[in-house]
């Protein structure tokens, strides 16, 4: 490395310590947002908009790009992470210095005030109150879409290809086409065959206390590090992470619903064991954290379904969830509660959605996000659309917003593309089963004290790399095969054929 690349690398690494610097007080937002008193929202939403635009001075100011363009002038010179973090890094600076920067921080601001007013929403049942904080989000994608626009990439493909590389609205169009074809027929005769849920479920209250105790005990089978981690509350369940060794995640607690708390604890446990596993070696580089959204949803997808709803894992962790609530499950057995963990019904809610029927939510918000891209669907008729879609696709009237429209939080933190890597992760998930099994029995491994086993596989193939290869490269190397949905489909189907009885 001659004496003008060290240069440009001290530099960078300079000023990526200052970047990183300057996400930590987002992160403890977040982690406060709820916790924080009201009136001082506004004042805060102003600092962190102010630590937004040195951010944004940083990332697209003449020292950091010089030095970018050197480093990727020397990329054949630099070591393999090095050179795909400098190749990102080159894209990401160009692509933020085609948004004005008073559009930026002003984005930045609308999605601060957006995120108590969604929580207001949900807890309503009415859309007004974020309605035009969506609007806003919505105007913003749309001409963001139009300042990245390429030869190669226009539109939604913009925002799909920033949380999955590669990935276009016509290949997720064959995808789901693919799920959809496959899977409703077969949803039909489930939803004939399958047994009725034993009434404890639906009649019971299962007290709070006892469900945190629980999700207590499955951060210990999660391996959950007290010393890196913390477990709260919030409207909306999520991960949230600064480095390997400040992991968070939230949960929320229903009385009248044992599944929701458990399943959302393993599913965020899922995206907190690819945090924690990432190398250390990566900490003071910008490849830390999980390669993609798809690949992040692979591994909460991945423990909430696979691993967490299968008989293995409750064959051992079943009693325990019975002396945390002897009244209530006294006359529930095993099988009782594998019947209602696989229980597939049309609902209203993604998060609470059985595994059969999940990929049909979140390809209502698919079709919606691209209505809104192309102007078809604005925050005016978004709800009468999608309270449309869930009466054609899954059978049902939607009450109110609260479990509509207003239900997630992604498009109200401006996440649009997101939702389609749920499914996508699921997918990724089950081709990932396939190659686990050939190398150790996965499904034995289900059953043990903890989830060691799995995690170490996993941290291998997957987790110890972070971003510092391309999402593709690493599924491709840990899977032997590049990604086929087919592997998904046949684990969907074999899976509830044997649970109802259903000959393939």
């Amino acid at each position: 490395m001659n004496a003008k690349t060290k240069r440009a690398k001290k530099t960078y690494e300079e000023i990526n310590r200052r970047l990183r610097a300057l996400a930590l007080p987002f992160f403890l937002n977040t982690w406060e947002e709820e916790a924080m008193p009201p009136a001082g929202k506004p004042y805060r939403n102003g600092q962190l908009v102010e630590l937004s635009a040195m951010s944004y001075e940083y990332r697209t100011g003449k020292r950091y790009t010089d030095c970018v363009n050197a480093l990727y002038e020397a990329r054949r010179e630099l070591d393999p992470v090095l050179r795909h973090e400098i190749e990102e890094a080159k894209k990401a600076a160009e692509k933020l210095a085609k948004i004005p920067k008073e559009d930026y921080l002003r984005h930045q601001n609308v999605l601060l005030e957006a995120y108590p007013k969604f929580v207001e929403a949900k807890n309503s049942g009415s859309f007004a109150p974020v309605r035009p904080y969506l609007k806003e989000i919505i105007l913003f994608n749309r001409r963001y879409a139009a300042w990245e626009e390429t030869d190669s990439l226009k539109g939604y493909d913009i925002l799909l290809d920033e949380y999955e590389e590669g990935m276009t609205a016509e290949k997720y169009d064959a995808f789901f086409a693919r799920v959809r074809e496959e899977l409703v027929p077969f949803l039909k005769e489930v939803l004939r065959a399958q047994k009725p849920v034993h009434p404890a479920f639906a009649t019971r209250r299962f007290p709070a206390e006892k469900q945190r105790a629980f999700c207590e005990y499955l951060g210990k089978v999660m391996l959950f590090e007290k010393d890196k981690t913390m477990m709260g509350e919030s409207e909306h369940p999520y991960t949230n992470n600064n480095g390997n060794c400040d992991v968070r995640i939230t949960n929320h607690y229903y009385e009248n619903d044992l599944a929701s708390a458990i399943f959302s604890a393993i599913h965020e446990m899922g995206h907190a064991l690819y945090e924690l596993q990432v190398s250390d070696e990566l900490q003071d580089t910008m490849s830390g954290g999980g390669a993609s959204m798809a690949m992040h949803e692979s591994q909460s997808r991945f423990f909430e379904n696979i691993v967490g709803r299968s008989r293995q894992f409750w064959e051992r962790h079943y009693p325990v969830l019975r002396e945390h609530f002897r009244e209530e499950l006294a006359d529930v057995t095993l099988d009782d509660f594998l019947r209602y963990i696989n229980h597939v019904g049309t609902g209203l809610v993604r998060t609470e959605a059985d595994e059969l029927t999940y990929p049909l939510h979140v390809l209502i918000r698919y079709e919606i996000e691209k209505d809104m891209m192309a102007g078809r669907v604005t925050e005016e008729n978004v709800e009468e659309v999608w309270n449309a879609k869930y009466k054609e696709y899954l059978g049902v009237d939607v009450p109110d917003a609260g479990v509509g429209v207003a239900q997630d939080m992604h498009w109200y933190s401006g996440e649009f593309g997101y939702f389609p890597t749920y499914a996508l992760g699921s997918a990724y998930g089950a081709q990932m089963l396939a190659a686990m099994k050939r190398d150790f029995d996965a499904d034995s491994a289900m059953g043990d004290e903890d989830i060691s086993a799995i995690a170490a596989w996993l941290k291998e193939h997957i987790h110890k790399y972070g971003a510092s290869r391309s999402p593709a490269a690493i599924f491709e190397a840990a899977c032997g095969a590049p990604f086929d949905a087919h592997f998904y489909i046949d684990y969907l189907k074999e899976k509830y054929a044997s649970l109802n009885g259903i000959a393939l």
